[in-house]
């Protein structure tokens, strides 16, 4: 599609479209499998983290995690519906600027989260001294708070891009990032425009992440090795998935955007399998990703328990 949004999985020139059906029901099946389990399991963790577990730095940096990964499951719905009636848009202009625009929001929340995380456990192990006397649950819910105004800031230009029309046979609705604002921007410009907003959302959604995240648990790693710190070699198991989560969570997304931009330089069966390995591990990362992170503390599996197994298998016995 002529301005990827990261949603819209077809490729769209002026007058054609090559639809992938079979790429676009497999997508479908994924995000509602993806939707009721991810719908249930955020739910029950947004309950425990929210209502559960006395409030810390740790459980505010999850709780907004969660919330926006929960967020991300209210637009899986929408998504399936437009995969089941592509090239077609049946949901309005309104639905169509609000769904993209917030797919881009709770992608930068869950990405920034993800990165303020690591610098909060670098910051409590390798300077443990300054972050006693600085950290606190204030401060932490006062960073997420920055952290969702930063993600409501840098998705607003996707609300004023995004458009609705209707093809040559008038009949056919389309949604689409309109770089060239209705005319007002030359076409030139509006190519160039469209790969500044490209390379932005490549390097603050993903590569600063990325390179933070990783330097972050690489020290982590050495200054617990050189303290001796880890008794087994479960830290580094779990900051191993950390990373490498991360990454195979949203490579595959900003490696499909690039595609999608380079319209009919690849081949369509490119096309067709990256849509479908970026619905996977994007449904992956808001869905399952949480259970990486908070089963490996034991007072959340503890709290978990007590709150949702006992109560259960006491009704059972």
């Amino acid at each position: 599609m002529s301005g990827a949004t990261g949603v819209t999985f077809q490729i769209y020139t002026e007058t054609t479209y090559t639809t992938i059906p079979n790429a676009n029901i497999l997508s479908t099946v994924i995000l509602l499998v993806s939707n009721l389990f991810g719908l249930v399991v955020n739910t029950l963790y947004l309950w425990v983290l929210g209502f559960r577990m006395p409030k810390s730095i740790n459980t505010t940096w999850f709780l907004h995690l969660i919330l926006s990964n929960l967020l991300f499951t209210f637009i899986m719905p929408f998504l399936a519906v437009y995969l089941l009636t592509d090239p077609h848009w049946i949901m309005g202009s309104f639905l169509c600027k609000s769904i993209h625009s917030l797919f881009s929001a709770v992608m930068y929340t869950s990405v920034f989260s993800l990165t303020v995380i690591s610098l909060d456990r670098y910051s409590f192990v390798c300077h443990p001294v300054w972050y006693r006397g600085h950290m606190n649950n204030r401060y932490a819910s006062t960073i997420c708070i920055c952290i969702w105004g930063l993600a409501i800031l840098f998705c607003s230009p996707y609300f004023a891009f995004r458009q609705t029309r209707l093809l040559e046979d008038n009949t056919t609705a389309i949604c689409y990032n309109d770089y060239t604002l209705s005319g007002s921007i030359p076409q030139n410009s509006a190519i160039q425009l469209r790969w500044v907003m490209f390379s932005f959302r490549l390097i603050l959604g993903f590569l600063l992440p990325f390179a933070i995240i990783t330097v972050c648990y690489v020290r982590i790693a050495l200054r617990m090795k050189k303290a001796n710190l880890a008794r087994s070699s479960k830290p580094y198991k779990i900051i191993f998935i950390a990373v490498t989560s991360f990454f195979v969570s949203w490579f595959p997304y900003h490696l499909w955007y690039g595609i999608t931009i380079e319209e009919g330089r690849f081949h369509k069966t490119t096309v067709d399998i990256m849509m479908v390995l970026t619905t996977v591990f994007i449904c992956f990362n808001y869905c399952f990703t949480p259970l990486l992170y908070l089963f490996t503390a034991d007072n959340f599996k503890e709290t978990l328990k007590k709150s949702v197994v006992l109560p259960i298998e006491s009704v059972l016995n």
